[in-house]
């Protein structure tokens, strides 16, 4: 498995919600936290390419730092 695809299988793992949504021309939205629209979200973002996981790596051990995910990722 890809980097790529490890830390969104690992985001997963940890009970980490996200979404990366894409609209031809305009980008990546990107979004983590509670996932739905009426607790909204943690963290929003933009990215012109996939550094859109990046930043939801970066993001994920911000807000939730003592998180599996953020002991195994924090550089």
């Amino acid at each position: 498995m890809d980097r790529t695809s490890r830390i969104l299988q690992d985001l997963y793992d940890s009970e980490i919600n996200f979404t990366i949504a894409t609209f031809w021309h305009c980008g990546f939205q990107i979004r983590l936290g509670l996932g739905d629209k009426v607790n909204g979200f943690d963290a929003v973002g933009t990215a012109d390419n996939l550094d859109a996981v990046e930043w939801l790596r970066v993001q994920a051990i911000k807000k939730y730092p003592e998180s599996v995910f953020a002991t195994t990722y924090r550089q």
